[in-house]
């Protein structure tokens, strides 16, 4: 508790750690401290950390949604393949969580995968429509087929419901660079 308050006390990252670290130690077996530490492992980008974490809270519980965050630490790393078999192991045993879909979308066009992640992408929109998300995911999945045109209407459609995409601009000024 003392980690998680430390976000609203001003206590330190050091600090932050140093409550965490001491849960684990009292508690090792507990999934969901690995998997706290593990996330913040990631926003400090101390992504081998992470997967530390991650490998051992799935170990110890195997959840959808610690797949999803170790697909996510895997693709960080650049290890997009291994990526994909975690978003596919979470999407095969929580299919309705949308978000899952987006980090194998975006996966899959790094392995060589567009059409598929086309497919995700279309998943999202139809669960999804009012995010801004699933229309950048579908914009980067077309831009990798070589549909420039379709993809700036993509990265417009995302713009349009969510303006504050910063990546959703570049990539769209990319595109248009690119035509």
């Amino acid at each position: 508790m003392a980690f998680l308050r430390g976000d609203e006390d001003g206590s330190t990252d050091a600090e932050r750690r140093a409550h965490i670290d001491r849960a684990i130690e009292l508690a090792p077996d507990r999934a969901r401290y690995h998997e706290v530490r593990a996330i913040f492992r990631i926003d400090h980008h101390d992504y081998a950390g992470a997967m530390s974490d991650l490998d051992t809270a799935i170990t110890l519980e195997d959840r959808p949604y610690l797949r999803f965050l170790r697909g996510l630490t895997l693709c960080h790393r650049g290890e997009h393949a291994r990526a994909v078999t975690d978003f596919d192991h979470a999407i095969a045993h929580q299919p309705d969580n949308t978000q899952f879909y987006r980090g194998r979308a975006l996966a899959l066009i790094a392995v060589g995968r567009p059409a598929d992640a086309l497919l995700d992408a279309d998943r999202m929109i139809r669960d999804a429509p009012q995010w801004g998300e699933p229309y950048f995911v579908r914009g980067e999945a077309l831009l990798a087929l070589g549909r420039h045109a379709d993809a700036i209407l993509a990265y417009d459609e995302a713009l349009r419901r969510r303006p504050d995409l910063v990546y959703a601009w570049r990539a769209r000024a990319d595109a248009e660079d690119e035509r």
